[in-house]
């Protein structure tokens, strides 16, 4: 619909241009009124183009452009419709017509160059092309022109050959460095593509940035990443001082994953341009969002220690407590052993750590905050404090309020309030929080917060009310959620008027999410040997198998999981089922053979399962064979 309401303005505009044109020009009424007719006919025709009629089209045109041949736009719409329905006889005889009455017609033959490629006639073509070339062999602009029209029909080789026989005739080397660049990437030469912009950033090192961006469109393609880090490695050791070098082959290692190669490149250019920090920074942050977490710790770490007053120590303080706390969940480390007793010194304890330096070191800082807050979600989610968790979400609320962190605070003390079973208190927390803010990602989490709160109660109607609102206009984690439970709720509510079965899970949902699993797993064990066989079976069969791996009873959760594809085969949580077995075959009992079985299982069972893509990474890591 917007589509089509484009055309019709841009058609609108190409017809009151052409009346505007024609009712300028001299002439008596009568000219006039056979210039509206001009118009209103060639309307007429674009409605016909709109609708695909180009043969209906093509009479009206023909008959515009020989009443007015000066004017383009009839010109260039019969071209068209001549190409669009394969006249190109015509189409080139048009294009003639125009040669003929222009003085510098470089640009037709041009045209007609590549009409005569598209009517099968190539050798005529490039000769034709070659014609505009010899009109003003001296002219870069004649080359372009030339490349321009070659490129349109593909024909990447001989725009090549164009642009590389300008530059020899033109004795200028320099010439058409990133058109060139473009055609040896579109042709797979990709070395040579790096050489031209190698030597576009030896005379300008600002044209980085857009050198980035034409190469990353085709690093993806065999050899380019290798032939571009080579050609570039090589510049630098010849021009050690030229920047826009180093920055460029360290982009280039990063894109290959070669984070400590590149980590040496911008740590060298860190120090040589007295950047205090920055680039190091900047390098920190890429390699942590990629996984690389000890370089960007040793990138973050040389800046803590190298420039302890710079203006990007502050924020590197906290991004190696960020980075600490993302890596701690990246490999799944826990605090508590498991028997339940505390484990002394992980990375989440590090983390903790940092983030008490940085408020200990900066505590004006805009971040104190942000960081303050960070604890109290590590006391709360990770280290199960909830009294201290309490008290530092409370400071961060009370003190910053109107911030940011002062909101995430109050989602969390919703949270915590939950999982202390002060149901009221959670649910005020929550509708206080959607009514301040109304829209954005926090409140729609806190939607969503709510929505389960209902379901735990029982409140199934104002649970699937939230959730429908969640999926319209919302960020994809919170809607995939959402969903979730909409289809939770759609498919196990009845037939028991009551809704037991499904008031029974929800009981025991929430006592999983207030950590009290023994209790949750009897509630679901005497549910599931009651319910016979209501199709809530497989939800509890699977909430039941997570509670045990959460309670270290790795067997008996990989028993429980592996159990469900078979008892319940068409169930949408049997493919996650089987892989979270796979994992906990590979990270708990320490068998990969029997992980890669599982893995392989899914792919067979459920080709058509979202999770194919992560099973079959599983597998080439565990198999070590790049598989």
């Amino acid at each position: 619909m917007i589509l089509s309401d484009v055309r019709n303005f841009v058609g609108r505009i190409v017809i009151l241009t052409i009346l505007a044109l024609l009712i300028v020009l001299p002439g008596t009424v009568r000219a006039q009124q056979r210039d509206s007719t001009l118009v209103a006919r060639f309307q007429l025709a674009e409605s016909f183009i709109r609708n695909g009629q180009y043969q209906r089209a093509i009479g009206l045109l023909e008959d515009l452009h020989d009443r007015s041949p000066e004017t383009q736009v009839f010109y260039e719409r019969l071209k068209s419709a001549y190409e669009n329905v394969k006249r190109f006889d015509d189409a080139i005889t048009l294009v003639q017509t125009k040669i003929n009455s222009e003085p510098v017609p470089s640009i037709y033959v041009s045209e007609k160059a590549r009409l005569h490629y598209l009517a099968g006639n190539e050798s005529l073509a490039l000769e034709t092309w070659q014609d505009v070339i010899d009109t003003n062999p001296t002219s870069p602009g004649v080359y372009l022109l030339v490349y321009r029209s070659l490129t349109q029909v593909r024909l990447f080789d001989s725009a090549i050959d164009f642009l590389e026989a300008g530059r020899i005739q033109l004795s200028n080397p320099l010439l058409f460095q990133t058109d060139l660049a473009y055609l040896y990437s579109l042709t797979s030469q990709h070395e040579r593509a790096i050489g031209e912009y190698l030597s576009l950033l030896e005379q300008n090192e600002s044209q980085l940035n857009f050198v980035r961006s034409r190469l990353s469109q085709f690093l993806a393609d065999d050899g380019a990443v290798a032939e571009s880090i080579a050609a570039t490695e090589a510049a630098v050791a010849s021009s050690p001082l030229n920047r826009s070098f180093r920055e460029l082959l360290a982009w280039l290692y990063i894109d290959d994953g070669r984070f400590r190669e590149a980590f040496t490149i911008n740590q060298a250019i860190d120090r040589l341009e007295n950047e205090e920090g920055r680039v190091l920074f900047g390098f920190a942050q890429i390699a942590a969002e990629a996984g690389a977490y000890e370089v960007a710790a040793q990138a973050y770490g040389e800046i803590l220690e190298r420039y302890p007053e710079a203006v990007s120590t502050p924020d590197a303080m906290r991004g190696l407590g960020v980075m600490t706390e993302n890596w701690a969940t990246a490999e799944g480390e826990k605090v508590f052993n498991q028997s339940g007793n505390p484990l002394p010194d992980t990375r989440y304890h590090h983390a903790v750590r940092t983030y008490e330096l940085f408020l200990d070191s900066y505590p004006l800082h805009p971040l104190y905050a942000d960081v303050l807050r960070r604890i109290g979600r590590l006391q709360q989610d990770v280290f199960f404090d909830l009294d201290s968790a309490e008290s530092t979400l409370t400071e961060v609320i009370s003190r910053y309020s109107h911030t940011v962190a002062a909101d995430e605070a109050a989602l969390d003390m919703g949270r915590l309030h939950l999982m202390n079973n002060d149901l009221v208190r959670s649910e005020i927390q929550f509708t206080r929080l959607i009514t301040r803010l109304r829209t954005g990602p926090l409140a729609d989490f806190a939607r969503l917060e709510l929505a389960m709160l209902h379901f735990y109660k029982g409140q199934f109607g104002s649970a699937m009310a939230l959730t429908g609102a969640l999926q319209e206009n919302t960020s994809t984690d919170v809607a995939n959620d959402a969903i979730e439970l909409k289809l939770l709720l759609i498919e196990n509510k009845g037939p028991d008027s009551l809704d037991t079965p499904l008031v029974v899970f929800a009981a025991a949902s929430l006592l999983e999410r207030q950590r009290r699993s023994d209790e949750a797993i009897t509630v679901l064990e005497e549910m599931i040997a009651e319910v016979g066989n209501h199709q809530i079976l497989d939800d509890a069969r699977f909430l039941r198998a997570g509670l045990l791996r959460s309670l270290g009873r790795s067997q008996a959760a990989f028993l429980a999981y592996i159990d469900i594809p078979l008892s319940h085969p068409k169930s949408f949580l049997a493919d996650k089922s089987l892989l979270a077995a796979a994992i906990i075959q590979t990270d708990d009992l320490g068998d990969s053979a029997g992980a890669i079985e599982t893995l392989t299982r899914l792919l067979y069972e459920y080709p058509g399962s979202l999770r194919t893509t992560e099973a079959r990474a599983r597998i080439r890591n565990l198999r070590g064979d790049g598989a």
